[in-house]
């Protein structure tokens, strides 16, 4: 009696096993496609973002050396000094709040990959029961 239920057990790790041994190449190749696919979003983001920082910078300090020389002999000048620090102040705040919600989002990466492996480690644990 005791073997049977060992080799019942033994039979369903087997199964389980050789199933999972020949869903592995499959899941390979949709973890390497997922990870082309995120490598190449992710190459995109850092090279639009390069672009529209260096382009915004020059942009802003353009505009603040010109606010300055416009102002420079007026009692505005500290004025417009201190709005240019608030304001630069303000855009880094809202950049890295965009940061923060980028990185939040990188949760859905490899969503395929890993909802396969949850239904491959589901499947293994009914398989053991």
């Amino acid at each position: 009696m005791l073997r049977r239920l060992i080799e019942s057990r033994f039979a369903g790790a087997r199964r389980a096993a050789a199933d999972a041994l020949d869903g592995l190449d499959d899941r390979s190749k949709l973890f390497t496609l997922e990870l082309a696919e995120e490598q190449q979003r992710l190459t995109r983001l850092v090279i639009v973002a390069l672009g529209a920082l260096v382009v915004s910078i020059v942009a802003v300090v353009w505009a603040a050396a010109t606010l300055v020389a416009f102002t420079w002999d007026t009692e505005w000048r500290q004025v417009t000094l201190v709005g240019l620090l608030v304001f630069w102040i303000a855009f880094a705040v809202v950049l890295g709040l965009k940061a923060k919600s980028l990185l939040e989002d990188s949760r859905e990466a490899f969503r395929f990959t890993r909802q396969v492996a949850a239904d491959d480690v589901e499947r293994l644990r009914e398989a053991l029961r």
